[in-house]
């Protein structure tokens, strides 16, 4: 990855789960990719104290994943439908924001951090690991998948740093976000997915 030409001088990526019930993760690379911090967090008000009080939010490019919001659901099987649901005008019932596929969490914090004119963009994860020939070659998130994608990171990537014990799936996941926000400064293809909170959720053009 080339060193950007922007006044960034770190880079946040953000893996954010849709509930305190299971682990979100910031990662943060400077200019040179090498990884200066990784942390896990759980509550919502966590990761915003993390970005009020970093000293490195106010330098850095900041890019955070889209949950997928599975309130009310329970079961396998339902889960996966409402991402597929096919929706038209003859649906009507929405009972409990049935219909919302994406998890609005944090949303106040995204918001605070693009009225600071700090570059903050989304994406999808599962878009994103495809893109930088990380994909998942085992059930996602599994421990045979996070040991799969740390290896792949530490050889691909040159991320030398990550230790030989595993990493929670989240903490990899936000490296992936860091480098793609690194990567955004630096003006590497993308394509726009949709906004929210008016914050481009971004798709990196996959490479040959």
């Amino acid at each position: 990855m080339q060193s950007p030409s922007s006044k960034e001088n770190f880079f946040i990526g953000l893996s954010l789960s849709n509930s305190s019930s299971y682990d979100s993760s910031i990662c943060v690379i400077d200019r040179n990719a090498s990884i200066i911090l990784i942390d896990k967090f759980y509550f919502a008000p966590d990761i915003d104290y993390f970005f009020e009080n970093s000293p490195y939010t106010s330098q850095s490019a900041v890019c955070a994943t889209i949950p997928y919001d599975n309130k009310l659901l329970d079961g396998k099987w339902r889960i996966h439908s409402k991402n597929y649901k096919v929706l038209g005008d003859y649906f009507k019932v929405n009972k409990d924001d049935w219909t919302n596929r994406i998890s609005r969490r944090c949303e106040e914090t995204f918001i605070k951090l693009k009225e600071k004119n700090i570059k903050i963009i989304r994406c999808d994860i599962n878009q994103l690991r495809q893109a930088y020939g990380l994909c998942a070659h085992y059930l996602s998130r599994t421990s045979i998948d996070c040991k799969n994608l740390q290896t792949s990171l530490k050889i691909k990537y040159g991320f030398c740093q990550l230790s030989d014990n595993m990493l929670p799936a989240s903490s990899l996941e936000a490296l992936i976000c860091a480098m793609f926000a690194l990567e955004y400064v630096n003006n590497v293809k993308t394509t726009k997915l949709f906004e929210l909170d008016s914050i481009p959720v971004l798709a990196r053009v996959m490479e040959n």
